[in-house]
């Protein structure tokens, strides 16, 4: 995904989650980590696709509008740590069984998850 179509996806949800200016979304974000908060003219140039932004920014916007920090990151072509540090681990596995499962349907996903639960109470 482009930064612009990131900036977008960012604002449409700020918008629905009734923060009316990025201005305020910023202060949200202060609120939330003021160490790592950035200010409303970043947060304006995020949405307008201007520059790129780290992890651990995208993870503060993403709990600040409740919405998927694994979704947003996946948006902007990154992962979270613990992820990056699994398919470091198993870099010949885990990307070949994420091709291999790319169409299972959601239903499929949670039967999987099922599995993989049982599997790891063993």
């Amino acid at each position: 995904m482009s930064k612009k179509s990131l900036g977008l996806l960012i604002q449409k949800l700020r918008e629905e989650k009734g923060f009316k200016s990025s201005r305020k979304l910023a202060i949200r974000l202060k609120e939330l980590d003021p160490k790592n908060a950035i200010s409303h003219v970043s947060m304006t140039h995020i949405e307008n696709g201007r520059f790129n932004t780290s992890r651990e920014i995208l993870t503060l916007i993403a709990n600040a509008l409740d919405y998927s920090v694994d979704g947003l990151l996946a948006e902007s072509e990154q992962v979270v740590d613990d992820v990056a540090e699994i398919i470091k681990d198993k870099p010949d596995v885990v990307p070949d069984f994420l091709r291999s499962a790319k169409n299972l349907s959601r239903e499929d996903w949670d039967e999987l998850s099922k599995i993989v639960e049982k599997w790891n109470k063993k």
